[in-house]
């Protein structure tokens, strides 16, 4: 049976193990099928509208199949599949089970991210301006994609300078009683305050969205008309700041070169095939103005173009954070109709997705597809796999697809605790990532909180089916030695085990030491060797995630601590706090109406916190945190 149940709603679980000697026993009906090979590993997810047409299609016309596809073809032992009520279904499945299990045959898009994009909410009388990386169907305003953090910051910085739109939480600016340094610096309005009315600030954000989505003629000529409505009521420094506006955000905007004819929201799509791999790059349109593109490279799997594509749309806007009306690409899809249907539903609207064969859509194309041969040519990136380069510079005897990474992170041995994050073929895998409260092992006892976590961890991966193929651990050969104990223990022997240590001094060529379990030397990589970046980037991950985790913990043990010893305050209470209010100094600035209002709170109890809490004997109550709980001890102890 197989390892993976339908992750989407609507689907009908049917599961049977075949061999390609019994596929037509398979049904006629659409799903989604997986090819397995003799170990089990699953190494191809494909759907179908015909179960059994498609899969015979691989063993039947083997003579007419490429080399790669009769490689895949060689390494099928079994078959599973599932059975869903509709082509679209399937493909939400094939999608989920990628994601989960990105089998080796199947289009592996490494780099694979959502793009910031810059909202505005709209619905709010005074809406912020903010960057996400999630797009949502809400009502709000949406600007981008954008493909790098720093191409948002510097648009920011950009808008403020001239549309002072705020900035702050929706929860400041509701408990605001006067300007931030934002409005002091001329970068807000402070309608927080009041400084500004709803219509003038209705008026800037429309600005800042026509300047947003590239719509040169109307944000000029919007300022042009203010600016002589100034001059006619004898205003001639708000004529001036007007004037200066506009001539500086012209400027802004002809440095955009690249448009498309129609003011239309579209992805352009460009993709070359060279040398065993896939390079595409992709030009995003909003409102005809080119706001950013991507490119990426995949590694061939053999498949035909059209097949590469439409598994390329599926990892892309499976991820991706903006789907556009429109989206152009070199060639026809024969599932076209099933994809778009899938994005109509992701989107909350129609999506074409069109092969444009002459006209200006098809000059867009085209320059995609030129960036793409370009880019494929000149950027000279190594296109090796760094999980191949890692087996062969540590000498390991199989592929380290699935990599798991623990960490434990303590103050002078409070709160102790412990993550674990895992990779996948080199990409984080964040629905396996795990966080641990070390319980058993004493204070300051890295070892044993290492074997504590290392056992709960590999205990519950034995029962879900989610083992490692190697555990990398932060520290030297102590922590070398408690994975040794536990993969014993657990009799584990297939699992390889790395520690990674800190060199004595970050000058030297090699700054890290790699001690690896059955070899007494430790392994030395150049900083530049892509296996060294990888397990170095999986290190430094953890260890973010680590520290965040724990300074997690230590602030909710310092505002527990503190509120727990207010009559009438308990466990449940504590917890309602928790949700209104990130900590003491946000309790004590809120006015005591707001504090009564809460669920199970009255206006007795609310005073008496403010009381308790704002007395001078307040730091003296009951159970004073002990000094490594304080959110900010390790900020005392450096100054």
């Amino acid at each position: 049976m197989m390892d993976a149940t339908p992750e989407k709603p609507g689907t009908s679980g049917a599961s049977l193990t075949l061999t390609p000697q019994t596929v037509d026993r398979l049904p006629k009906k659409p799903g989604v099928y997986q090819f397995r090979d003799a170990s089990g590993a699953l190494i191809y997810v494909g759907k179908a509208k015909s179960l059994r047409d498609r899969v015979k299609s691989y063993f039947a016309r083997a003579s007419q199949h490429d080399a790669k596809t009769l490689t895949l073809v060689s390494h099928v032992a079994t078959i599973d599949f599932i059975v869903t009520r509709s082509e679209k279904e399937a493909l939400i499945l094939e999608d989920a089970l990628i994601k989960r299990h990105r089998p080796r045959y199947n289009v592996d898009l490494k780099d694979d991210k959502r793009y910031l994009c810059i909202r505005i909410d709209t619905r709010h009388p005074f809406p912020a301006i903010q960057f996400v990386r999630r797009f949502k169907p809400d009502g709000a305003f949406y600007a981008g994609p954008f493909t790098s953090a720093e191409s948002v910051r510097r648009t920011i910085r950009l808008l403020r300078r001239y549309f002072p739109l705020r900035s702050c939480t929706d929860r400041k600016f509701a408990q605001r009683t006067r300007p931030c340094l934002n409005y002091e610096i001329h970068r807000c309005l402070a309608p927080c305050v009041g400084y500004v009315s709803q219509n003038d600030y209705a008026k800037l954000v429309r600005e800042t969205q026509l300047f947003l989505t590239g719509n040169r003629e109307g944000l000029v000529r919007n300022l042009r008309e203010q600016m002589a409505m100034a001059a006619e009521s004898l205003d001639f420094e708000r004529a001036a700041v007007l004037r200066d506006e506009l001539a500086a955000i012209s400027k802004t905007l002809e440095r955009q070169m690249i448009s498309s004819p129609n003011r239309e929201d579209m992805d352009v799509f460009g993709a070359v095939r060279r040398e065993g791999w896939w390079g595409v790059f992709v030009a995003f349109f909003r409102q005809g103005t080119l706001m950013g593109s991507h490119y990426a490279e995949v590694e061939d799997a053999g498949f035909s173009e059209e097949a590469f594509l439409s598994d390329f749309l599926i990892q892309f806007y499976g991820r991706n954070s903006f789907i556009p009306p429109w989206i152009l690409v070199p060639y026809d899809l024969p599932d076209a109709a099933v994809l778009r249907e899938w994005l109509k539903d992701k989107r909350g609207g129609k999506v074409t997705i069109h092969a444009p064969r002459r006209g200006e859509k098809r000059r867009l194309v085209d320059l995609a597809t030129e960036n793409a041969r370009v880019k494929f040519d000149t950027l000279k990136r190594s296109r090796k796999d760094p999980v191949a380069e890692l087996q062969a510079a540590l000498e390991f005897p199989a592929l380290p697809r699935r990599i798991a990474c623990y960490d434990i992170s303590t103050l002078q041995g409070h709160q102790t605790v412990g993550v674990r994050v895992s990779f996948l073929n080199g990409v984080p895998e964040k629905a396996l990532y795990r966080r641990f409260r070390v319980r058993e092992a004493a204070p300051n006892d890295d070892v044993g909180s290492m074997i504590e976590v290392l056992m709960r961890s590999l205990r519950r991966d034995q029962e879900e089916g989610h083992l490692p193929d190697m555990i990398l651990l932060d520290g030297g050969k102590g922590q070398l030695s408690a994975g040794e104990e536990v993969l014993k223990e657990l009799n584990l022997t297939d699992i390889s085990l790395v520690a990674i240590a800190k060199g004595r001094s970050m000058k030297q060529r090699f700054s890290d030491y790699f001690y690896i379990l059955g070899r007494q030397d430790p392994v030395r990589l150049e900083p530049r060797h892509p296996a060294f970046r990888l397990l170095s980037r999986i290190r430094d991950e953890a260890h973010r995630f680590a520290i965040t985790y724990h300074r997690k913990r230590r602030g909710k043990t310092a505002l527990a601590s503190r509120l727990l010893d207010v009559p009438g305050i308990g466990e449940k209470r504590l917890k309602i706090l928790y949700r209104a209010y990130p900590s003491l100094e946000a309790i004590l600035k809120a006015p005591t109406r707001d504090l009564a209002n809460l669920p199970t709170f009255n206006q007795k109890l609310a005073e008496r916190i403010k009381k308790e809490l704002g007395s001078p004997q307040g730091v003296q109550l009951g159970r004073r945190p002990p000094a490594c709980a304080c959110p900010h001890a390790d900020r005392q102890r450096k100054t």
